[in-house]
């Protein structure tokens, strides 16, 4: 993690995208697009619809393939063709609709598909699984970020928007090793339940990992997120540090309003 003292710029970035294109036929949808992601940093996309955003999210992590473009780790460039392959290179990534099942547990919905198998013969031979193990690593979890839901029996359609966004961060805390990418994580949230998840957002930081967040509230932007990058018509139009840029600026930007100025 990067504290007090440790220089940034010592170090290659965790995650580097250069020259990512993606076309559709004749349809240029994201244009030699470069992204740069710093450890321990929350790096803001924004843009209007249409601007590439969710296109840029998806090559990135494999779930659609790019026309062009390298993708490295630490300095090292890294094959990324399927969400697999970001999963293992520790991407994780929590996309606009969750990805929850309302018909089963919340257990059941942060292991969807990692499943712990009991340490015993009936796991061995028939893959028993290990729910008394998977509960109570939920609970630590849940601790260790403060999440108030006691009841993880219970089916995920029995709880509010804002616990539902709760168990989809965490799992970016139990299962990514480096990087969270999340698509609009307070969309569809009230005021006190989108302070709650963009406070869980920035924890996310405390826990080892980096964060590329696609947001259209620039007030989460500019109170939440360390650079911003700002993408119109497929085409990255700026970069900037958030502590460098207000609201009218982001938006002149995003608009084409204001002409870009260089990068950070």
């Amino acid at each position: 993690m990067t504290g007090p003292g440790v220089d940034r710029a010592a170090k290659p970035p965790v995650l580097e995208a250069r020259g990512i294109s993606k076309h559709y036929g004749g349809i240029v949808a994201l244009d030699e697009v470069d992204l740069t992601l710093n450890e321990g940093e929350v790096l803001a996309v924004v843009g209007d619809n249409g601007a590439g955003k969710s296109t840029l999210i998806k090559a990135l992590t494999g779930a659609i393939s790019k026309t062009t473009g390298v993708i490295r780790f630490d300095g090292t460039e890294t094959k990324i063709d399927t969400p697999s392959d970001a999963k293992a290179a520790g991407i994780e990534t929590v996309y606009q609709d969750l990805a929850l099942v309302n018909e089963i547990s919340i257990t059941k919905n942060v292991f969807l598909g990692r499943e712990i198998v009991r340490d015993d013969w009936l796991g061995r031979w028939f893959g028993v699984l290990d729910f008394k193990k998977m509960d109570a690593e939920i609970r630590d979890l849940f601790g260790k970020l403060d999440i108030r839901i006691a009841d993880i029996y219970r089916d995920a359609e029995a709880f509010s928007g804002g616990q539902r966004q709760a168990v989809a961060l965490s799992k970016t805390v139990m299962f990514g090793k480096r990087v969270a990418i999340l698509d609009e994580p307070t969309a569809a949230l009230g005021v006190r339940e989108s302070k709650m998840a963009m406070d869980l957002v920035r924890s996310l930081k405390d826990h080892g990992l980096s964060v590329i967040m696609i947001t259209h509230n620039m007030q989460h932007v500019l109170n939440y997120c360390d650079r911003v990058m700002v993408l119109r018509l497929g085409r990255l139009v700026a970069v900037r540090k958030v502590a460098e840029v207000d609201g009218d600026t982001l938006v002149g930007l995003i608009t084409g309003a204001k002409e870009t100025e260089g990068q950070a």
